[in-house]
């Protein structure tokens, strides 16, 4: 099949949400426990459930012990298939929207970490995901996942981008409530797709005039993000000035931005390095990650699944030191 075709029929294909497994059981000897709080758009599996909602109005809320294996390798998220054990969900405590909200002000720490996914990506996946990075990066404060109505499926990549859309409001009013109900500062952390969603639901806050939640937003991380430069302009203009500059994390070899951007005729995106002139002028951070990509997850996310990544962005604690690291694209 020719690649226009593949690409077409990846573009007509129809799906649902893929359910998410909740599966609780105890780690393996040893091994390390991550605390994520969820909130999940997503419907939990039931067994022998043959149909599934699809894109739910009321997102679900719980805390989830993520337990780490002792032989983690950085970079990765081990499966129960590895011989020695992967990550299981040690515990799943779910909670109502205003306990989960007390629980992300009383936790230990002065910030949220809140991490959105990207496309094709399950609560569960998530969920794992974000436990590994807290767990590689050293991350101490409250780590939160907002998980969106991805259908966890390669093939459904526009029905995607309407779940980003459809999204929009539940991230804009989960991050009200944490500004309204919580002294904590909020640091957002979003892959490929999922930085379209938190930059749309920020210029919401912008419009609704909601100023102390987008003050509650220091640090926004932008991890290979999948938008149009012409699309991001408008956000970042809508949205305002800000004193934190928005971190763009790249690599030169990320195969998944380039489908999309063929997807799409060819324009490029902001998380691809060809795109640094279309961003040029605004409050942006380039890190450039090509020479620590190692191929994995087609270079998607190098800053989290690559090990010599990981490694190197541990040891820069500002911009100062990313532009003595030899990272920071001029």
């Amino acid at each position: 099949m020719t690649r226009l075709l593949l690409a077409v029929s990846c573009l007509g294909m129809m799906s649902c949400t893929r359910p998410y497994d909740i599966t609780v059981a105890p780690g393996v000897r040893g091994a390390v426990t991550e605390t994520v709080y969820v909130t999940t758009q997503q419907t939990p599996a039931v067994t022998g459930a043959l149909v599934y909602n699809d894109r739910v109005t009321q997102p679900q809320f719980a805390r989830v012990d993520v337990a780490v294996p002792p032989h983690h390798a950085p970079g990765r998220v081990e499966t129960p298939r590895d011989p020695l054990g992967g990550f299981t969900m040690a515990s799943y405590q779910p909670q109502n929207r205003a306990e989960y909200i007390a629980a992300l002000n009383a936790a230990p720490g002065e910030e949220i970490l809140l991490f959105v996914h990207g496309y094709n990506t399950t609560t569960t996946e998530a969920v794992f995901r974000f436990a590994q990075m807290g767990h590689d990066f050293g991350l101490t404060d409250v780590k939160a996942v907002f998980s969106w109505a991805s259908a966890a499926s390669p093939g459904a990549y526009v029905y995607d981008r309407d779940s980003v859309l459809f999204a929009r409001d539940d991230l804009t009013a989960l991050l009200k409530d944490i500004s309204h109900n919580s002294t904590k500062t909020v640091t957002l952390v979003a892959h490929s797709m999922g930085a379209q969603l938190i930059m749309e639901a920020m210029r919401q806050l912008a419009i609704a005039g909601e100023d102390h939640a987008l003050n509650d937003i220091g640090t926004v991380i932008l991890l290979s993000p999948d938008i149009d430069p012409d699309i991001f302009r408008r956000q970042v203009d809508t949205i305002g000035d800000r004193n934190a500059p928005y971190v763009i994390l790249t690599s030169g070899t990320d195969r998944a931005l380039r489908l999309s951007s063929y997807l799409i005729g060819g324009r490029s995106k902001v998380g691809q390095l060809d795109a640094a002139d279309d961003v040029a002028g605004l409050n942006v951070v380039i890190v450039d990650l090509t020479d620590l990509s190692d191929g994995g997850h087609g270079d998607h996310m190098v800053a989290a699944t690559s090990a010599s990544a990981i490694s190197m962005l541990r040891q820069i604690d500002d911009t100062r030191m990313l532009a003595q690291s030899g990272l920071l694209l001029e």
